[in-house]
């Protein structure tokens, strides 16, 4: 009860954050060409900023081990969310098939879930956090391209192994690893710089609401079945799975609330770049990012 009653604070304060992002568009301080340079700077520069501090931390054996069962469990829980997304999208017309399956599969873990593990867990949090980043953009890349794309892409691997957030986690674990500890001049400016993600992921998040046709969203059915899908289904099946098995009781809710996270705007984003359908792939991360509002909290109290 009282990490749901936690994470519902959390998301009460991200709501507000999101709120001035939504209000900053309405009044016209920032405009959809604005929106795109902030979601880079948070993508390229204050995320891999807060992934990489995460691991400056002294080194021990449960956080290896913590770390590397977050890495097992990001595969499982992939491997299950996908199995899940092919039975809901069965006969469904092909181009709306990887739109749906991409939108399910890969939750905003980036903008909402970090901030969040931060939030309620603190550095722990987003240290556990990184194993199921990483492994949804090694993902995203190949898998994701393939299916959006409909055709294999071995180059799009590349853009796997130079992002910023890649690149960010490998030199977090190889500093943790080695006990390399950063002078405190440099790591208080970069720990500044970590704390202004949150803050500037959920603008973004708000922004991008904003730009949608909420009440032309809320009509159509079939979105609530696949916000209900991805909010509620996915993540009492992961906490079933989860209860199973032996593991420390932070790492498997860390990654219950990876799952939990609504839909990515990445999704719009690959289906504007291949010609699918974008906007229905922007109403899916609209709808689920207001609904999740209600389930993140739920989630948590049954974890």
């Amino acid at each position: 009860m009282e990490l749901a009653a936690i994470t519902l604070y959390k998301t009460l304060v991200m709501v507000i954050l999101a709120l001035t992002g939504v209000f900053s568009y309405r009044a016209g301080i920032v405009d959809e060409s604005m929106n795109r340079k902030l979601s880079e700077l948070v993508l390229t520069l204050f995320t891999p900023v807060l992934l990489f501090t995460s691991f400056q931390k002294e080194f021990s054996q449960e956080l290896l081990s913590g770390l590397g069962i977050s890495v097992v469990l990001s595969f499982l829980s992939f491997a299950v969310i996908w199995f899940i997304c092919k039975c809901v999208v069965y006969g469904r017309d092909k181009d709306y098939q990887a739109v749906e399956l991409i939108a399910m599969m890969y939750s905003n873990c980036g903008f909402i879930g970090i901030p969040m593990a931060q939030g309620i867990w603190g550095t722990d949090g987003v240290f556990y956090m990184t194993a199921y980043v990483a492994v949804a953009n090694f993902l995203l890349w190949s898998h994701g391209v393939i299916v959006i794309s409909g055709k294999k892409n071995v180059k799009s691997l590349k853009h796997v192994f130079t992002s910023p957030t890649i690149l960010s986690i490998v030199l977090g674990v190889v500093c943790f690893l080695a006990q390399v500890r950063l002078p405190a001049m440099v790591n208080e400016p970069l720990a500044m710089v970590a704390d202004m993600n949150t803050p500037m992921a959920m603008m973004v998040a708000g922004i991008n609401i904003a730009q949608a046709d909420l009440r032309n969203t809320f009509r159509k059915c079939r979105l609530y079945w696949l916000a209900f899908v991805k909010l509620i289904m996915m993540p009492l099946v992961l906490i079933g799975l989860f209860r199973m098995l032996p593991v420390e009781d932070e790492v498997k809710t860390v990654m219950v609330l990876a799952t939990s996270c609504p839909v990515g705007v990445t999704g719009s984003l690959f289906a504007l770049r291949y010609g699918k359908d974008a906007v229905y792939a922007s109403e899916l991360f609209a709808m689920s990012t207001v609904i999740s509002i209600g389930t993140m909290p739920f989630m948590m109290l049954f974890c």
